[in-house]
Order: structure tokens, then C-alpha cells, then sequence
């Protein structure tokens, strides 16, 4: 998989979907490509999670990657639905949750992928030079600007955009780390160019953590 591609699902896998302890029984699974299912295996998630499917469509260059993800998360990141842009790649993402045991059978259907520029502008990071000062024109429903962090030991990812209201629930799931040692925060803001430009080292940490997430986006 391209370094870069694991980068957005790091994002993704570590703000979204912050790892469960242990209750309702869900299936546990992923599936890259745009075919195939699952039901197996399950896990017991705590009863403050729900069920859910997740669908997920990252496009790169030229390059589209599908993934399918079946798991628990709470109920902020339930029934969601929208677009991230960071520049590199833009994701379309949707959740669907439900609450009853092994009910996260069926996956959602991903939103429209609308590429018209919606006037909205938002700082970026380029990895190259390791610097958040590109300004992204934002498109479709992307009404927000974000900026994440993700860091492990002395290593540090920052990532910039544009991103779709109602998937900014990741600003109230951010902060759950799912690896040991690892801590993750992720904000929201109204106002064009708001997402602050500021310069970053962006080191080991992808190295690290694209393995685990990218494997088990819901782990």
C-alpha cells in the first residue's frame, strides 16, 4: 500500500475509531476492494458502543482504494456521513450503527463525490517539505477546516483540510489513544483559512502506526 494512502487511513483509524474495551457482540472485520462481506470474527464491545459498518473510498492521483469495516464505536461516530480533502487524497467516509447483538451486517452507502470548488479555502500539509501552509480549495458539502495531531514518543503527524460538518465528531473522539503511548487530538473550525498554517515534523510515527490501523481500521 502507498505511504501515502496509509497515512489517511491512519488518520482515519486513530480519530474515528478509537479502540473498544468489552459487551454488546458485534462483527469484527475488514475487507479492501469493492467486493466481499464478512461475519466473522466478533468481539464483545462495551455498552457504551454500538454496533457498526463503516464504508470508506480514498482517492489518490489516479488511484482509488475501497475498504469495507465492520466493528463498535460510540454513538458520536454513528450515522455519519461526508468528505475529508487534505490535499494528497480526498475520503468519503459513511457509518451506520445499530444496537442489537451482530446487527452490523449491512454496509452504508457512501455519499456523492462532488469535486465543485464550494469557495471554502483551508490550510494543507505537504509532506515533502514538511510544511502546513498550502492553502486547499475545498469542494462538495467540505464546510469545515481541520487540523489533527497524532503523536508517539517524539514523533509527530500533523494533518491539515478541509472536511464535511458532520464528520468533525472526530473532534470529540480524538483524544482516546488506541496505541500505548500514543495521543491524538483533532478540531474543527467555521472561518476560511482558519486551520492555522504553522510548519511540522512529520517522522517514524507513520511507520508505526500505519501497520496496526491500516490492517484493523476499527481496532
Amino acid at each position: 500500500m502507498d505511504i501515502k494512502m496509509q497515512r489517511v487511513i491512519v488518520i482515519l483509524g486513530v480519530l474515528l475509531f478509537p479502540k473498544a474495551l468489552s459487551a454488546l457482540k458485534c462483527y469484527d472485520c475488514i475487507v479492501v476492494g469493492t467486493t466481499g462481506s464478512c461475519t466473522e470474527p466478533q468481539r464483545d464491545c462495551p455498552a457504551s458502543q454500538q454496533c457498526a459498518a463503516g464504508a470508506i473510498r480514498t482517492y489518490m492521483g489516479g488511484n482509488t482504494m475501497d475498504v469495507k469495516v465492520k466493528n463498535c464505536i460510540p454513538s458520536a461516530g454513528c450515522d455519519v456521513s461526508g468528505s475529508m480533502d487534505i490535499g494528497i487524497s480526498r475520503v468519503l467516509l459513511s457509518t451506520k450503527c445499530c444496537s442489537t447483538d451482530l446487527c452490523n451486517v449491512q454496509y452504508p452507502t457512501l455519499p456523492g463525490s462532488s469535486s465543485s470548488p464550494n469557495g471554502k479555502r483551508c490550510f494543507s500539509c505537504n509532506v515533502q517539505d514538511k510544511n502546513c501552509s498550502d492553502i486547499l480549495s475545498c469542494s462538495g458539502d467540505e464546510d469545515r477546516c481541520f487540523s489533527s495531531s497524532v503523536e508517539h514518543g517524539d514523533n509527530k503527524m500533523i494533518t491539515k483540510g478541509c472536511m464535511s460538518k458532520s464528520l468533525c465528531v472526530v473532534q470529540a473522539q480524538a483524544d482516546t489513544p488506541t496505541i500505548p503511548g500514543m495521543t491524538a487530538h483533532a478540531s474543527c473550525c467555521e472561518g476560511d483559512l482558519c486551520n492555522s498554517a504553522t510548519s511540522t515534523a512529520v517522522g517514524l510515527l507513520l511507520l508505526l502506526a500505519a501497520p496496526v490501523v491500516s490492517v484493523a481500521l476499527f481496532n
